[in-house]
């Protein structure tokens, strides 16, 4: 084959190099050469692309395989649930006071527990006031009920004489001033009085010595030994060591799956048996736990959040176990609190999800379907629902795209099941 540079240049001898030709032969020439030349270029790109099909190499015709995709999935079947509900909250003591006296005067003694975290019992001596200015008192008050007392027994001695001599010498019924019964009456009201300023002046002096309501701890100490103290001022903030409240706030939907009819019922055995609450916190390096029981709920719901809250009580947070810690007062628990058992639900891994509220399942055509869920309850991993059948093959793997009635290739899953 000629190459097409070769090509134009015969051509152009073929015109120009024959030469001896008259100069208006050379113009008839050059206007046939304008008009063949771009037949020429033509022709020669059709025999040239024609030389390069019949000598290209010939490719194989591959037929493509239309795959088929894999679905992996876990098989839903019915069972019961009892959920956990976790909440958080903090402890405090069931009862909790400021410590106020009722007498005035100084200060003469406090007990050694009486500190910020000093523990006392029930009736234990905290704090001594100067009782001297009231033992004072109850003197005076003895002496005018001594007193009162022997003015009444005199008049009830006159009062017998007036009878006496009225009927020795008088005629007809006496009147009521004449047996000196007012001035009986009168006597007998004056004892009365000096005895209640008695029983008074007694009671102060017994106010002197400020003891313990209830086993518990000092939170706050206010005041100390030398220091004068007025009716109604604060000693101290004392709180109860016997039961420990932890006050849990649940939402609507977390109070649905509690059974509150045990709740507000009235066995209180049963209360105990079924709502026992384990509660979880970090002591001394360690993540401990204890057991308490929901005996109430709050009066009111609270009018920010909307929701209502559970009272938990643990007894005897101070008392420790082998390998324990005490329940101490302010410390911040997490709690776990069992629900209501739940019947006829399926149990799925929060993967298997799609679009919140629905899954993907596989039909009997291997054929995939959305279908629509209730959701009564979750966990970090799993979904609890309602909407499905026995039996029914549930997607778990996440499908950013679903196209309803794709055909796929079922594969189980083992041990992915909750």
């Amino acid at each position: 084959m000629i190459p097409v540079p070769e090509f134009f240049d015969f051509i152009e001898s073929l015109f120009f190099e024959t030469g001896k030709m008259d100069k208006d032969k050379n113009g008839l020439f050059s206007k046939l050469l304008k008009w063949m030349l771009p037949v020429l270029v033509i022709v020669a790109g059709l025999l040239i692309s024609n030389v390069i099909k019949k000598t290209r190499p010939e490719v194989d015709i591959i037929t493509p395989v239309k795959k088929v995709t894999v679905i992996r999935g876990i098989i839903a079947r019915k069972t019961s649930f009892q959920p956990i509900i976790y909440a958080q909250g903090t402890v405090q003591a069931k009862r909790q006071i400021e410590l106020v006296p009722e007498v005035a005067g100084k200060i003469t003694w406090v007990s050694p527990n009486f500190a910020q975290g000093g523990l006392f019992r029930k009736g234990d001596k905290l704090v001594l006031i100067d009782p001297r200015n009231y033992a004072f008192s109850v003197s005076r008050a003895q002496a005018t009920v001594a007193d009162a007392r022997n003015k009444l027994v005199l008049e009830k001695a006159e009062g017998e004489l007036a009878r006496t001599e009225w009927e020795d010498l008088g005629d007809g019924k006496a009147s009521p001033l004449v047996l000196r019964k007012p001035q009986l009456a009168t006597a007998e009201a004056k004892l009365a009085s000096a005895r209640a300023d008695l029983d008074r002046a007694l009671l102060d002096l017994e106010r002197t010595v400020i003891k313990a309501p209830f086993d518990g701890r000092v939170e706050a100490k206010k005041v100390d030994i030398g220091q004068y103290v007025s009716l109604g001022s604060q000693l101290a903030v004392l709180y109860s060591t016997d039961v420990a409240e932890i006050s849990l706030p649940l939402t609507d939907r977390e109070l649905g799956k509690l059974d509150l009819q045990k709740i507000y019922g009235k066995n209180r055995q049963t209360l105990e048996k079924y709502l026992a609450v384990r509660l979880y916190a970090p002591v001394g390096g360690k993540r401990r736990n204890w057991v308490g029981n929901i005996v109430r709920t709050a009066g009111t719901i609270d009018l920010n959040s909307r929701i209502l809250s559970v009272i938990v009580e643990v007894k005897n947070p101070y008392k420790v176990h082998k390998g324990g810690a005490p329940l101490l007062n302010g410390l911040f628990v997490e709690a776990e609190i069992p629900g209501k058992e739940m019947h006829d639900v399926f149990i799925l891994p929060k993967s298997a999800l799609y679009k919140q509220n629905r899954v993907v399942i596989v039909d009997r055509d291997d054929r995939l379907r959305s279908l629509e869920v209730e959701i009564i309850h979750s966990t970090p991993q799993h979904v609890v629902v309602r909407g499905l059948k026995d039996g029914q093959r549930v997607n778990i793997v996440p499908l950013d795209v679903l196209i309803e009635g794709t055909k796929v290739k079922w594969q189980l899953v083992e041990g992915d099941s909750p």
